[in-house]
């Protein structure tokens, strides 16, 4: 996964069996294409669960961080189209955070993704940091089937901002994403086991999504900026 620009707005949800058919329509016909023609969104992404605790994760890539809570996207998550709001209701166990990029080493693009929500309160996060990107980031990128690996941090408080599409609606947020990206299934399952013993080494660090493999279902590129 090669992560384009600053921003990366990542979003974890179940969605109803019910809805399901509703859902995919509207997220490929509508909504990814949408939210990429946003000025200063890059890409939108999802991903279906082959061994995960959520059915979906979903991410957009922007320029910057600012972008994410710029006019131009709280004017849409205040205007939601009669498709988004026929759709929302739908969503449950949500989590979605808006964050910056911190660390990003990326070989090119995979279908294979792990990926986790994780909680690192106060000296915790520094810790943190400091295992991973001093070691297992480093070793991990090197393995021939990793493509990418990559630490985000969260806007906590453009994370809770209120708009149109979150009223009625319980979404959580966690403190930063952990992604890990390759090309078969082999790797990022040995991936997320080395991962999953890091993260239980710091005292203090919880994953509110835990650590879960997820596949690619379908993306869309802004072809110009």
């Amino acid at each position: 996964m090669t992560l384009f620009g600053e921003g990366f707005i990542a979003i974890w949800s179940d969605i109803r069996e019910e809805g399901l058919e509703t859902f995919y329509a509207w997220h490929d016909n509508e909504h990814v294409l949408e939210r990429v023609g946003i000025p200063g969104f890059l890409r939108g992404r999802r991903y279906v669960a082959v061994d995960a605790p959520v059915r979906f994760f979903m991410c957009y890539e922007t320029v910057s961080p600012e972008v994410q809570v710029g006019t131009d996207y709280l004017n849409r998550l205040n205007d939601p189209t009669p498709w988004t709001r026929q759709a929302l209701p739908y969503f449950y166990n949500t989590t979605r955070i808006l964050t910056r990029k911190i660390f990003s080493h990326a070989k090119g693009d995979g279908a294979e993704l792990v990926a986790a929500g994780i909680d690192a309160p106060g000296p915790a996060l520094a810790e943190l940091r400091r295992i991973l990107f001093g070691r297992h980031f480093s070793e991990l990128y090197l393995d021939h089937g990793i493509a990418g690996v990559h630490w985000c941090e969260t806007d906590r408080a453009g994370s809770t901002i209120e708009t149109a599409e979150k009223k009625g609606r319980s979404v959580g947020v966690c403190d930063a994403v952990l992604l890990v990206e390759s090309s078969r299934p082999g790797p990022v399952r040995a991936a997320r086991e080395r991962l999953a013993a890091a993260l239980a080494a710091v005292a203090g660090v919880t994953t509110p999504v835990p650590l879960g493999h997820w596949r690619l279902e379908y993306q869309k590129v802004k072809l110009a900026v």
